[in-house]
């Protein structure tokens, strides 16, 4: 027999926004984007936005490699590390951090930001939705 533990104990050790999210989750199914890793709550669809004309990018970085980024207003799942570096930005002004799940650590994208202006470009093929 498999053991499922009940919607209280997995909520226990979430962050308490993160709770209230999750909490809502039930009501209102179909608009949350989940980390494609550990389908935790990452963002709501409602947080999409057009950053220089698009919601969708795709961005090569200086290794090579290619992202396609959708742009959220925020992304209250996501956990922000590392020092602001404004080299290799992929929208001028603004400087970059990285953002992962705040659950299970896997990379989901940057979190960008200029004087009281942000937003999250998150990498698609991490996210999913319902």
């Amino acid at each position: 027999m498999i053991d499922v533990p009940d919607k209280e104990r997995q909520l226990q050790g979430l962050d308490p926004t993160l709770k209230e999210i999750v909490d809502e989750k039930s009501a209102d199914k179909g608009s949350y984007i989940y980390c494609a890793a550990c389908s935790g709550v990452i963002a709501k669809q409602a947080d999409r936005i057009e950053v220089s004309g698009s919601h969708d990018h795709r961005f090569t970085n200086p290794f090579g490699i290619e992202f396609h980024v959708g742009c959220f207003a925020d992304a209250l799942g996501c956990s922000i590390s590392g020092e602001r570096v404004a080299a290799d930005t992929w929208f001028p002004g603004f400087q970059w951090r990285i953002a992962s799940c705040a659950e299970c650590h896997q990379h989901m994208g940057w979190y960008f930001d200029r004087a009281d202006v942000y937003f999250y470009g998150l990498i698609m093929d991490r996210i999913q939705h319902d």
